[in-house]
């Protein structure tokens, strides 16, 4: 009985599915990471998992399809917050980011604040730099942080050619790390202005549904979290009412493989773990 379990056991593990992360591939949209649905200049540019591995030149003269991004004024009173989870959506470096964002304007604000306190990221010299980005989706619910697709970009800018400091409304308005600086430390903390987004709902800039993604510097995926509403009205600060849930832990042991960087995973089937479990009974 117990050599028939053993061949059994063995058998079912055979069948766990080694599954290695996806090969470059050619860019055929303006936007990286999400489905090639669009025409592009930019054929022949190599990528990994959707998104830019070298971009192009800067181009100081290149605009966006949809022109210029737009200053965002007469804002509400509101104050959005995206807290990093406590597990790292890639183990990669071994490190889990920890910390959080926040988004808020006062009553008329032309712009919004933006607040960075991120800690623990792993070395700058092997990793990074780092950089963070405003992504076009939310983080759902088993933390696949792939799912966020591409930067937002609601100007169409596209990843090719690099954000320019110096002209920040050419940048995509998701781009953070382009407009103010990538991270060059295991700690990060930041407060600026940022004119191309908004808190108002109606606003085609609006950051309420959409989440941020920190990147190694190939482009690796580390973690990412939901932007949550943590107070409106008033002067836009954060109210002693308002509850914090953080976003993008995975919750779901069922999840289909998730591909980030180089980082190859392991991924057993419930029916291999049940198989494993019905022999180990039978001992």
């Amino acid at each position: 009985m117990r050599s028939f379990t053993g061949l059994a056991f063995s058998a079912g593990l055979a069948a766990a599915q080694f599954v290695p992360p996806p090969p470059p591939v050619l860019l055929t949209t303006t936007k990286s990471g999400v489905l090639p649905v669009l025409p592009t200049p930019f054929n022949g540019v190599e990528t990994l998992e959707g998104a830019i591995i070298a971009k192009g030149p800067a181009n100081a003269s290149y605009v966006g399809l949809g022109g210029p991004a737009q200053v965002q004024s007469g804002l509400p009173a509101a104050t959005y917050v995206a807290t990093l989870p406590s597990t790292a959506f890639n183990e990669l470096t071994g490190t889990t980011v920890s910390g959080s964002i926040s988004i808020s304007s006062k009553q008329g604000d032309t712009g919004v604040t933006v607040s960075v306190n991120f800690a623990n990221f792993p070395s700058v010299s092997q990793y990074g730099p780092f950089v963070y980005h405003i992504h076009d989706m939310p983080v759902p619910a088993d933390g696949n942080c792939t799912e966020t697709l591409g930067h937002f970009d609601v100007t169409n800018v596209g990843e090719y050619y690099p954000c320019i400091v110096g002209s920040p409304q050419n940048c995509q308005v998701g781009d953070l790390a382009g407009k103010h600086g990538a991270i060059m430390g295991t700690t990060f903390t930041a407060s600026y202005v940022e004119d191309y987004l908004s808190t108002d709902p109606s606003s085609s800039y609006f950051v309420g549904t959409k989440s941020i993604t920190i990147h190694t510097s190939n482009t690796t995926r580390l973690t990412c979290a939901n932007f949550m509403l943590m107070s409106s009205g008033g002067n836009g600060s954060s109210t002693g009412n308002s509850t914090m849930t953080p976003t993008g832990t995975a919750t779901s042991s069922t999840a289909p493989a998730v591909y980030t960087g180089a980082a190859a995973r392991i991924v057993a089937s419930s029916a291999v773990l049940g198989l494993a479990g019905f022999f180990a009974f039978l001992l």
